[in-house]
């Protein structure tokens, strides 16, 4: 049987640090979704760290209890065996567009509680929907898998051209408007987006379209993130 990158997992470790991702994410207001009030992590941001944590963990004990273990098992089988038949395709596509080999040789996919998807380029993993289809699980993972590749590749590249933190993370964000373009065939819906990024969007897909150059699109975008 052929190795696969990618592994969709059970892992309540790992599905706290989503939350914590999540947690920030909120706290810095990155995005439309995280501008609206959520009362937990209102409350969470109020404790240490340490508590923060144990809070998590408390809260989504009822997911892993030792009677749940056969039904996660089961979505996490499913998702790895619909993953299979699209993960050759997927990631010889995402180094044409990108014109570099991916260099993560295992990635962890971690089935979340959380109903955002965050992801740790050094730790090897992202998170993907426990609650959600197994075909919802597998668009997630090809968006989370973009971002790996601009972390590895033009997130530095970014940096030279004086944008802020915050423009790059929107410029990455923005990118998987290609996912439209290039993977409708393997994904079960298109991806959406955020609202603030529709711009960047546009530019990116009006350069993708003539082009077909990702560092052209790059430009394109960092144009329009500085506007």
């Amino acid at each position: 049987m052929e190795k696969r990158v990618v592994s969709f997992v059970v892992d309540k470790n790992l599905d706290i640090k989503n939350h914590l991702i999540g947690l920030d994410s909120y706290k810095n207001k990155l995005h439309s979704r995280t501008k609206q009030k959520n009362e937990f992590y209102d409350k969470l941001l109020k404790l240490s760290p340490k508590r923060r944590e144990a809070a998590i963990r408390k809260n989504i004990g009822r997911f892993y209890l030792p009677e749940k273990r056969r039904f996660l098992n089961s979505i996490a089988k499913d998702v790895n065996s619909e993953w299979a038949k699209i993960e050759t395709v997927y990631f010889k596509r995402l180094e044409k567009i990108h014109k570099h080999p991916f260099l993560f040789s295992s990635i962890k996919a971690v089935l979340s509680t959380r109903g955002g998807f965050g992801y740790d380029t050094h730790g090897g993993w992202f998170a993907t929907s426990m609650m959600q289809n197994k075909f919802v699980s597998v668009d997630i993972a090809t968006h989370e898998l973009m971002h790996f590749m601009f972390h590895k590749y033009y997130w530095k590249v970014c940096e030279k051209s004086d944008l802020s933190w915050k423009q790059i993370w929107h410029i990455k964000e923005a990118f998987t408007v290609l996912l439209n373009l290039e993977f409708p065939d393997i994904r079960f819906q298109p991806d959406y987006g955020y609202p603030e990024h529709t711009k960047i969007r546009a530019a990116i897909e009006k350069s993708w379209k003539r082009y077909h150059n990702f560092d052209k699109a790059l430009i394109a975008a960092i144009k329009t993130a500085k506007k």
